[in-house]
């Protein structure tokens, strides 16, 4: 069973999706504008499918990584929905990039043993490094499972020696999963060391050294450092603003040679960071201006 929709090759210039993309990114806030809450993230997996299509072969396969890192969040909501009881999913994947067998896989009504079995076997096709997942949910529970789908996928993504674009990408989001796993450790008063995910820039001995000290002030510095921002206080939710908006700057960098890789990346990560910003509008009703624009990613 593959992973991703496999497309027929249009041959399309990768000249021809830079110059659509660039036109579509003012559009792309105006499209979600209209959008309920339920409708954003569907707009989002929508915007994605579009860019996916007009991709050539060449382009599919150096953004790989991110698609199938893209679709987690598909994937681990319909777990969570099989597991809560709720077996109608079609909505979820109307416009997910999830091959069409697998879709149909992730319709069927089945335990959620069978589910989590079905989804490490399909993940085992691209890396050995995704057996045990039922075992895990046995020991541990759905919760565990999520995040140990979300670590292997990064660490594969770099396994893959992705390009250079994808690489300082996946690099970033690793450097982000740490920082947050080693914040929560810290802040929850977890005994154990942080299990952290391989291929980021800041040296694990780095934050094991934070973890044995318990000093979370260090977080300050380690995160100034990596995104160039200074957060506004060790709360859960600045972090996590903090780190959002370094790798938004990193990536506004990376597309200023117009005819490069970056120019793609980047607007689809804008369009994730205007999808969150629009959810933080649309739930932020009724709040003064200057509060909701706080909660914003810049």
């Amino acid at each position: 069973m593959e992973l991703l929709l496999k497309t027929e090759d249009r041959c399309y210039p990768t000249d021809y999706l830079l110059s659509r993309v660039r036109g579509r990114r003012t559009r792309y806030r105006d499209l979600i504008a209209d959008e309920s809450p339920e409708g954003i993230w569907g707009r989002l997996l929508r915007e994605y499918q579009w860019v996916y299509l007009q991709m050539n072969r060449y382009l599919q396969g150096i953004f790989h990584p991110f698609f199938i890192y893209s679709e987690l969040r598909t994937i681990i909501l319909c777990i969570r929905y099989k597991a809560g009881g709720r077996h109608k999913i079609d909505d979820l994947l109307t416009f997910s990039l999830l091959s069409d067998q697998f879709k149909g896989f992730l319709k069927e009504d089945l335990s959620i043993q069978a589910v989590i079995k079905g989804i490490e076997d399909v993940f085992l096709t691209i890396s050995s490094k995704f057996g045990g997942l039922v075992s895990v949910f046995a020991k541990d529970g759905l919760r565990v499972v999520e995040q140990k789908l979300i670590d292997i996928c990064l660490e594969h993504s770099m396994d893959l020696k992705p390009h250079p674009a994808m690489r300082d990408f996946f690099t970033y989001l690793i450097d982000r999963r740490n920082i947050i796993n080693l914040y929560k450790h810290l802040r929850w008063g977890i005994s154990d060391c942080p299990s952290f995910v391989v291929g980021g820039c800041i040296k694990e001995e780095s934050l094991t050294q934070i973890f044995r000290k318990q000093d979370i002030s260090a977080l300050s510095t380690l995160i100034q450092g990596r995104t160039g921002i200074s957060i506004r206080s060790l709360d859960a939710t600045d972090i996590e603003r903090s780190l959002l908006e370094g790798l938004t700057v990193f990536l506004r960098r990376s597309c200023r040679d117009p005819l490069c890789i970056g120019v793609i990346l980047d607007y689809l990560w804008m369009c994730y960071i205007e999808t969150i910003n629009q959810g933080v509008i649309l739930h932020g009703r009724g709040l003064e201006r200057e509060i909701i624009e706080m909660e914003m990613i810049h």
